[in-house]
């Protein structure tokens, strides 16, 4: 019988109601395992012998990939997959799949969502109309979104839903983007804008929809901050690292940036005396950007077809890697 294990904490607070992956594999004939509380040696025991591994923001590292001798599939349950080494995955002809599609409208309206709340400050107004305070002079300036410029890092899905989104509020979009084609561009009406240097001083908004990677990685820092507008407005959606938190938290106390909404921070979930927790120009949601109802219920469902598809023997739908299915096909 095909084992699966699943591991990472977020995973188990995400869906703590296990029951459904047992039964879904078990149309399969599969069985499911759960690595709750287990080291890194421990989990490389369970994934040994395991035909797939299933996390959410669980490290997989080129070692724990090494040892796992009858795998089929690397599976994360979430549109991101910066935890697993993809690279060490492809040398070794694991297929990695993750779940792009399930919480797309969401992400946007929430990215959409803190934009209109910095920019009408409504992180500075709920605190003081608590008190009994009515009038907003403590609050101005506010201004009108006509006429200011947008900018979007990443037009994959979420970035295009963002666009689609925003555009009716009568800004100008920028976007940088160096992997889609031209013709997405012009599709969304959306101004390219090839060197992320060029599109930073262009922007009264911005709002970041790329992944973690490499080259992402810490992508916004003081050398770039110090190139936005002054009195620019700062959204994340996507992934905290993107973002050099230490500074952000200058900019922001220097005023340079009016105000950052994140969604998301480098370590989740953070200390209680994490400095852009307390920071009064930031508004930070807990990592809550994918959540509905139904994208909950979409996320386990769409996880769990591309995992009994693997495992039945089909191609996978949403693999990060397909040149290892080139590879096996040679």
């Amino acid at each position: 019988m095909k084992r699966v294990v699943f591991a990472g904490d977020r995973l188990f607070r995400k869906f703590p109601n296990r029951q459904y992956f047992a039964d879904r594999l078990q149309e399969i004939g599969a069985a499911c395992e759960f690595a709750d509380d287990v080291d890194e040696a421990g989990l490389q025991e369970m994934a040994a012998t395991a035909a797939a591994l299933v996390v959410i923001d669980r490290r997989v590292s080129r070692e724990l990939l090494q040892g796992m001798k009858n795998v089929e599939l690397i599976m994360t349950l979430s549109v991101g997959y910066d935890c697993v080494d993809v690279a060490a995955a492809s040398e070794l002809g694991i297929p990695v799949s993750n779940c792009p599609t399930y919480c797309v409208d969401e992400v946007a309206t929430h990215a959409l969502t803190l934009l209109h709340a910095v920019a009408r400050k409504l992180h500075q107004v709920l605190p003081q109309t608590e008190t009994g305070t009515w009038y907003i002079d403590y609050a101005k300036p506010i201004f009108s979104f006509q006429g200011k410029t947008l900018g979007i890092i990443g037009l994959g899905r979420i970035g295009r839903a963002f666009a689609r989104k925003a555009l009716p509020m009568g800004v100008t979009i920028a976007a940088y983007d160096p992997y889609v084609d031209d013709d997405v561009f012009e599709m969304l009406g959306v101004t390219r804008v090839i060197d992320l240097e060029e599109l930073l001083p262009q922007c009264d908004y911005l709002s970041i929809h790329a992944p973690l990677t490499a080259e992402t990685f810490h992508m916004i820092d003081a050398r770039r901050l110090a190139l936005m507008k002054d009195g620019a407005y700062l959204i994340n959606t996507a992934r905290g690292a993107i973002i050099h938190e230490a500074d952000l938290l200058e900019a922001l106390q220097a005023g340079r940036i009016a105000a950052a909404a994140l969604d998301v921070l480098e370590k989740e979930p953070p200390a209680p005396e994490h400095p852009l927790l307390h920071q009064p120009r930031a508004l930070i949601t807990p990592h809550m950007a994918w959540y509905s109802e139904e994208s909950y219920l979409k996320n386990q469902q769409l996880g769990m077809q591309e995992l009994t598809r693997v495992l039945s023997g089909r191609r996978p739908q949403y693999i990060v890697n397909p040149q290892v299915l080139k590879s096996h096909n040679q």
